[in-house]
C-alpha cells in the first residue's frame, strides 16, 4: 500500500502531546487563502522551478514536491522513532494537506501503529465523507480537529467549501469517547470576527470531549512556498498577528477546555 507525501517532520512538537513524528500528505479539498501549507494542495507529485547552492553561485534547477511512501516505510520511520514517543508521551500525526484524501493508507497506518502500542493523532479539517471520516476518527487515539469560519457563505468564501460537512461530522465526532483538540487559526478580519469567535464559543460550549484547544496565529512564513509553486498568496501583505489579539482571544477561550494554548 502507498501514499504520496510531501514531507516528514521528526521531533514535533506542535501536532499532539510529546515528541511526534508528522507525515504530511498530499491532496486537500480546501483552499483556505492563509494556508501555510499549499505543496499539500495538489494530489500528485509536482515539478517545480528551483535553485541549488554551488558554492557561492545559485543554479536554477528541478525540485520535485511529493513522495511516493509505503505503508513498511512509514512503519519503520514510526519505529525508529519509538525511543522518543517513549520518553515523552509522543507519537505519530497524520497531517496535510488532508489526510482523510488518502483514507485507506491512514487507516493502514493507525492500525498497524496501534499494533506496536504507538500513539496516534489526526489533523483534518473535517471535509470528508461521513464514512471515511467516521472510520478513521475510530481509529485514532487523538483527533485535531481545525475549526475556521462558522457562517457557510464566509467559509465559501475563504476556503473555497461550505463548511456543513464539516459541522456534521463534528458533531457526531463529539458524540463519540475520542479525545479532541481544537485548532483555530487566527486572521485578521477573517477567523478573529467577533461574530465568528462567538459562534465557535457557542459550538464548543455544549461539548464535554475537548482536551485543549490550540490558537494558531497567523504569520507570513508561507510567502515563499507560494512564490516556488507558482500560486498566489493573498494575504501576502498582511502582518503577523498581534500578540495582544493572541491573548484577548486564549482568555476568551480559557473556561472551555482544561488548556488554551498560543501555537507555533
Amino acid at each position: 500500500m502507498k501514499a504520496i507525501i510531501f514531507d516528514i517532520r521528526s521531533f514535533s512538537v506542535h501536532d499532539g502531546p510529546g515528541i511526534r513524528t508528522t507525515f504530511f500528505f498530499k491532496a486537500c479539498p480546501l483552499r483556505c487563502v492563509w494556508c501555510h501549507n499549499p505543496e499539500g494542495f495538489h494530489p500528485g507529485i509536482q515539478k517545480v522551478a528551483g535553485t541549488h547552492k554551488m558554492g557561492q553561485s545559485s543554479v536554477p534547477c528541478i525540485k520535485q514536491v511529493g513522495e511516493i511512501i509505503t505503508l513498511n516505510q512509514a512503519i519503520s520511520k514510526a519505529e525508529a522513532d519509538r525511543v522518543f514517543y517513549e520518553v515523552s508521551g509522543g507519537g505519530i500525526t497524520l497531517s496535510g494537506g488532508e489526510p482523510l484524501m488518502q483514507a485507506d493508507f491512514v487507516i493502514a497506518l493507525l492500525e498497524a501503529a496501534h499494533q506496536l502500542d504507538i500513539h496516534t493523532a489526526v489533523d483534518t479539517s473535517g471535509y470528508a465523507p461521513e464514512s471515511e471520516f467516521q472510520e478513521v476518527m475510530t481509529k485514532t487515539d487523538l483527533v485535531l480537529f481545525d475549526l475556521k469560519i462558522m457562517e457557510d457563505a464566509q467559509h465559501k468564501k475563504f476556503t473555497g467549501k461550505s463548511n456543513r460537512l464539516i459541522l456534521e461530522n463534528f458533531k457526531w465526532l463529539m458524540r463519540q469517547k475520542t479525545e479532541v483538540i481544537i485548532r483555530i487559526p487566527l486572521i485578521d478580519d477573517i477567523t478573529d470576527t467577533p461574530q465568528n469567535l462567538e459562534a465557535i464559543r457557542t459550538l464548543l460550549i455544549h461539548t464535554g470531549a475537548i482536551q485543549r484547544i490550540d490558537l494558531l496565529p497567523y504569520h507570513q512564513t508561507a510567502c515563499n512556498k507560494y512564490s516556488r509553486l507558482g500560486l498566489t498568496y493573498k494575504l501576502k501583505q498582511m502582518p503577523n498577528y498581534s500578540v495582544e489579539k493572541q491573548q484577548q482571544i486564549k482568555t476568551f477561550f480559557n473556561d472551555l477546555a482544561p488548556m488554551v494554548t498560543i501555537g507555533a
